[in-house]
Order: C-alpha cells, then structure tokens, then sequence
C-alpha cells in the first residue's frame, strides 16, 4: 500500500497533498516579524493532519481517540466534509473517503467506478480494507480480516499527547497486552503466527474464566457464609434435609384436616389398646389355670388302702377297696373328658388373644401416625408461613446448586484450557527452531538499519525471539536490548529502528503489506545525528530503487536549529524544498479551533 493524494472534500481548507516516494515532511515553519519570532509552532495542524490520515483508515472517531478532530468538528470547522484518501495496493489505484458527520460509513472504491459506489457500514469497509492490504494467500499463519486497526497502528504513530508518547517498539498499541501484540508481530514479520493467535486465545479465555471463577467462590462464601465450595455442597445437602422434613409436615398437617384427627381420637385408641391388654392378661391368665388343672394327678392307690382295713375286717376292706377303685376310674373318666374341654377352651382363648394382639397393632400404628399429625400441628401454627419457608429453602437449595454447578463447568473448562496452555509450553522450543532462518533473515536488515542510525553504540542484542514458558505470552520478542537503550532518546530510536526494519524486511521479502510509516514527534529528546543518519539512510534506501513513503513531522525548532549541523545536506532550506505539507503559525491546517 502506497499513499497518493488526501484532502477534505467538499470546500477543503488546505490544498491536496500529494504524497510522494521517500521522506515526506510536514513541516512547522518558523515567521519571524523584524528579528522576532512570532507565534508557537504547537497548534498548527501537524498532528492534524497525520489524524486525518488515521481517521481516513477507519479509525474511531471519539473525542477521546480524536481530540483535535473532534474539537475542529464541534468548532463547526469539518461539518459537511468528508475525509479523501487515494492510494494504490499492488499498482492499482483506490479512493477511502469517509465523512465526519456520518463516521460509521465509509465508500472504498477506485477513481473509476467512483460515481458508482455505495456507502457503506464501517465495520464492512474495514474488513475489506484489511484483505486489500494485508491478506497474504500464501501466509502459513492465522489472519482475520477484522483486525484492520490493530495492524495500521503499527505504521501510523501519531502523538496524541506528551504523556502518551511510546517508548516500547513491541508495545505500539498502548492498551493491547503483549500476549495479544505477539500474534500481530508475527503477522507483520510474516512468521507463523498460530501459536501464538492459539496462546492469545487461550489466555483470553483464562483472564475471563480466572476472575469469574474468584468472584463466584467469593460471591457463594459470602452469600451463603461457608469457607468454600465443598462446604457449600455440604451446605445444599443439609437444606434437602430440611426441605424433606418440612415437606413431610406439611403432607401430615393437611392429612390432621382431611381426616379431621385430634388427641380425642388417639386417647380413645389408648383407652382400646389398654383395654385389650388387660383383657388378653385375663385370657392369659385362664389359660395357665386350666393348664395347672391338668397337672392335678390320682396318686390314691385302692391296694394300699384295702392292706390298712385288713387287719381290721377283710371284708370291709375289700369292700372299701372295691369303692374306691370305682371312684378313682370315675375320677379318670370324668379328667380325660375335662382334658378335651380344657384344650378347646385353651384354643379359644389363645384366638382370641391373637384377635386382640392384631387390634393392639393396628390401634398402636394409628395412633403413632396420629402422634405425628398432631406434632405436625404444634410445629406447624401457620400454613402459609410453612409453605413460604419451603419455597425458601427451596429456591436457596436450588440457587446454590446453580451456581456450585457453575463454578464447577468453568473450573472444569480452566482446566482444560490450562492443559491446552501446556501443550503450548512444549511446542515453544520446536517453534523456535523452525522460525530460526526468518528470524536471522529479519535480525539482519534490523542490525544495518541499527549500525547505520547508531554506529556508536555496540554492545547491544540486536533482534531475538526468546521463549519464555513461564510468562503469559510464553514468547518474548527482544529488539535492541542492551542497558543503554533504557532512555526515553534510545527508547525511540528503538521504535525507529524497528519500525524501519519491519517496512524494508516486508519489501525484501515481497509480501503484502502497507510501504510507508508515519512517525509523529519520534525525534524528540533524541540526539539530532540520529535525525540526520536517518534522513541519509532513506534517501539510501530511495536511491536503491525501493519503493516506500516515511512521513514524518517536525518542526523548524526543536529538531531543527542552529546546531543542526550537516547542514550540506539536511538544512531548513532543503526541507521547505522538499516537504509535502508547509504550516505555520498564520497558516495553520483547519485555523483555530
């Protein structure tokens, strides 16, 4: 992608820029009225107009993200226009326009078709807007083309205020982690990036899972005042306990009033039960009389009784033997007929307490049910209040069992995912080895942009990309790493040097991707050499027959002064000559606002 023309349309404050091959300046002039210097340089529409750029390339359009345009808009300045970016991808010509009344449309056409095309949504322009610039069909990577403004910041950097100036080369999205930047590095080197996209989305998944999981134990240890989630369980299983018993109650409460039962009934049942106790000891006690009866036995012997009388008269004693022997067989008969009538009455008796011993049960089961009824009455005074303690406990049972069982998905889908995030760790080093040669090809052109710009400073790791299982984004990408690149100078001059390596390592390379960068204020607080060597070698890298725009604003102080020197070759004069955009402080982009 090449930058060809921007301007507001319709009624433009400013002139069309035409963008062109190489350095493109815009510069902040310097007027002076009889030896005095009039005016600051700050303000003047520098910034401004990289905005314009920015905002032609869809970005939003807030007045936080976009102070100044959005104060030029409220100041009435860019009401009824439209933002007109033209620029070429693969030597075919494309115009952006986008108004600022209407910044969630855009139309992306060509100058021929151009009467022809429709406004669109922006976030349908966008993704085909990332496929025309980025899509590489041959990349071995994952690529979405929903991912237009977290590439194109990379190549436009844009100061939006002192406080927001960046000094890390990897970290060129401010609120964007490194696990997450990792896969766009990898896209813009054009290396492998499915690692890393799988890692960046294993960690998304885990900082949404983590924090729900934390907040969830917290939220049911307090709500429900247990340590933890096992005693929460245990907790639920007690409420069961108490809904079982309380649905029990109930049940024997409505039976007390169905059957109308009172403690009249169950003392009557108690009256019965005693009575046919004693009724069965009466039985009980009959049956042992009529047995002992039995036992009785006729031990008189008639011989022994004649012997006693016949020394007195033998005639009287075989007469009184002849008597009593006649009585005992008597007593026999009538015994053995009493036998036969006692174990019939035994018989009856014994059924009759098998009757009663049945009815004692009977009246003693009902009377335990009565029992319960009645202790579900003195348990229960209100029924209302009882139901409404059941769905209580109920809804308290079931809502903690709801949110145990959630805790326990997301616990379950953590832990899956941690094992996803290991079998990462694992693939970290065979990545590494089969990335080497890309990473050497790009270290390369990193090391002559870096000696070229800063031949003084040697002891330095130019390029690497370090495993580093026991991060978050489990790769490290180390660029100029050294104790001195720790300055807010060397910081930017880092951001330089690797900026510029990535545009002339994708020209080598041959793959798609925009061939210009936008540095705003870069070269602030670094030493003017830097500024220098810079501009020397792009117009190195220009003559060498690359193709690429670097747009860079400065102004005539500050960057330029009178101890520039090289002014043979980098002066004021050779940058007003050459410079795309001139402002100052009289001529300013949009005027105030």
């Amino acid at each position: 992608m090449i930058l060809k023309k921007l301007y507001l349309d319709p009624d433009s404050p400013f002139e069309p820029v035409v963008f062109k091959p190489g350095i493109n300046f815009i510069f902040g002039k310097k007027e002076v009225e009889e030896g005095n210097e009039k005016f600051s340089l700050n303000g003047i529409g520098k910034s401004t107009f990289l905005d314009l750029i920015d905002f032609a390339l869809l970005s939003s359009f807030t007045k936080k993200n976009s102070k100044r345009l959005y104060a030029a808009y409220d100041k009435g300045i860019l009401k009824n226009k439209s933002v007109v970016l033209e620029f070429e991808v693969e030597n075919k010509r494309y115009l952006i326009t986008r108004a600022f009344d209407e910044p969630n449309k855009a139309t992306l056409t060509t100058p021929k078709l151009i009467n022809e095309s429709a406004i669109q949504n922006l976030d349908d322009v966008k993704k085909t807007l990332c496929d025309l610039i980025f899509k590489r069909d041959k990349y071995p990577g994952y690529f979405s083309n929903t991912w237009l403004r977290k590439l194109i910041p990379f190549y436009i950097k844009i100061q939006k205020s002192k406080r927001g100036r960046m000094f890390d080369p990897i970290k060129y999205i401010s609120e964007a982690t490194e696990v997450e930047l990792n896969q766009y590095h990898f896209f813009l080197l054009n290396i492998d990036n499915t690692l890393a996209n799988k890692n960046f989305k294993i960690q998304t998944d885990l900082k949404r899972l983590k924090p729900t999981i934390k907040e969830l134990s917290n939220f049911i240890s307090e709500s429900y005042n247990v340590p933890n989630i096992d005693e929460a369980q245990k907790r639920i299983n007690s409420l069961q306990v108490e809904i079982k018993k309380l649905e029990s109650s109930i049940n024997l409460f409505r039976l007390s009033h169905q059957y109308k039962l009172s403690e009249d009934k169950a003392d009557n049942l108690t009256a019965d039960i005693k009575t046919l106790w004693f009724e069965n000891n009466a039985d009980e006690k009959k049956i042992e009389s009529y047995r002992n009866s039995l036992r009785n036995d006729i031990s008189i012997k008639a011989g022994a009784v004649k012997r006693i009388y016949e020394d007195l008269n033998s005639l009287l004693a075989e007469n009184i033997k002849k008597t009593l022997q006649e009585a005992i067989d008597f007593r026999k008969q009538l015994l053995s007929s009493r036998k036969e009538f006692i174990a019939k009455e035994i018989n009856k008796l014994q059924e009759n307490i098998e009757q009663r011993n049945k009815r004692i049960s009977e009246n003693e089961t009902t009377r335990s049910e009565i029992f319960k009824i009645l202790a579900a009455q003195k348990a229960i005074t209100d029924l209302t209040e009882a139901y409404a303690e059941l769905d209580r406990k109920r809804v308290e049972a079931a809502t903690l069992q709801a949110k145990i069982q959630v805790y326990l998905d997301l616990s379950k889908e953590k832990n899956e995912i941690q094992q996803e995030e290991s079998k990462i760790v694992s693939e970290i080093f065979t990545f590494k080895a089969l990335i080497q040669k890309q990473e050497i090809d790009f270290a390369s052109v990193l090391i002559s942009v870096y000696e070229y710009l800063y031949p003084e400073i040697k002891d330095i790791d130019p390029f690497s990309i370090i495993p580093k299982q026991n991060t978050n984004s489990k790769i490290e990408f180390s660029i100029l790493s050294s104790t001195k690149a720790n300055s807010e100078g060397i910081g930017r001059g880092r951001i330089l040097v690797y900026d510029l390596s990535v545009l002339f390592y994708s020209i080598q390379q041959n793959y798609k991707a925009p061939r210009f960068i936008i540095h705003d204020g870069i070269f602030d607080g670094m030493d003017k050499s830097h500024f220098i060597k810079c501009c020397l070698y792009l117009e190195e890298k220009l003559f060498e027959g690359n193709n690429f725009q670097y747009i860079i604003s400065l102004n005539e102080e500050g960057t330029l002064n009178q101890n520039f020197g090289e002014t043979d070759k980098i002066n004021t004069e050779k940058i007003l000559k050459e410079a795309i955009l001139i402002l100052t402080p009289t001529k300013k982009l949009l005027g105030d606002f």
